[in-house]
């Protein structure tokens, strides 16, 4: 075979490998070259860190790539644990990103209009003065994150707002039924936008972007617990709605 025809298959044959080496890289989850996780991922679940690892597996964080470092510093790059634990402090040092006064501001960083919400309800200010408000973690956990359901968030109230502490005891009960309310009036919302396909720039696309932006101003504005204000966004939402079945039922 020519030397210069041996010379090109080579080439073609090693350019093939080089591609393929940079596919299945390129598809490699980068969470995997990350030694916080991979080292906390070895962890026995039998231990603190290795719950807590474990059940960051799979959860929305992982998904969006929030690995540990985000939340508690360190240096991900690096191999050594003693390098890699560089600048994490624990979490009942004051200077620490997830000491629990710390927790609504380290959450911020990626969920700033929940966050900006949060800051001015008095939860936060109580949070602020005396410690003994809630954080984010309170309702939605911390390494798998959830959504409260109704009866749940009614008893998470409860531990405060009961006739024992004296603390708006009717507070669990009328949160309850306002989350069930945003819960129906987003199932509704979604009824409608099945039942009615309008065109872009119509009254009917109108009506639903207005329904929906004030649904949406009703869950965050649930981040500031002024569950009047909500309400009033789902009245505002509703009304929306009614003008939108009043146009197309009319004869």
């Amino acid at each position: 075979m020519p030397k210069l025809k041996l010379t090109v298959i080579l080439l073609i044959l090693f350019s093939g490998l080089f591609i393929l080496s940079t596919a299945g890289h390129a598809g490699k989850d980068k969470t995997t070259e990350n030694t916080c996780v991979n080292c906390h991922s070895k962890l026995s679940s039998s231990s603190f860190v290795g719950v807590k690892s474990h059940n960051w597996k799979g959860s929305i964080h992982q998904k969006n790539g929030v690995t540990c470092d985000k939340c508690h510093g360190g240096n991900p790059a690096a191999a050594k644990m003693n390098t890699a634990h560089v600048g994490v402090l624990s979490s009942s040092n004051p200077r620490s990103s997830v000491y629990f006064k710390n927790i609504p501001s380290t959450c911020g960083k990626c969920h700033g209009a929940e966050y900006y919400k949060f800051t001015q309800s008095k939860h936060f200010k109580k949070l602020e003065t005396s410690g003994k408000g809630p954080d984010c973690v309170t309702c939605h956990g911390s390494m798998v994150t959830t959504v409260l359901n109704p009866e749940d968030m009614a008893n998470v109230c409860d531990r405060c707002h009961n006739d024992r502490m004296g603390i708006f005891p009717y507070i669990p009960q009328k949160a309850k039924a306002v989350l069930l309310l945003i819960r129906e009036s987003n199932a509704l919302l979604i009824a409608d936008q099945k039942l009615y396909h309008p065109e872009t720039g119509s009254l009917n696309a109108s009506y639903l972007q207005k329904a929906q932006s004030s649904l949406y101003s009703a869950k965050l504005e649930w981040h500031s617990f002024d569950l009047d204000v909500i309400i009033n966004r789902l009245e505002k939402m509703d009304n929306s709605l009614k003008k939108l079945s009043r146009k197309n039922t009319r004869p």
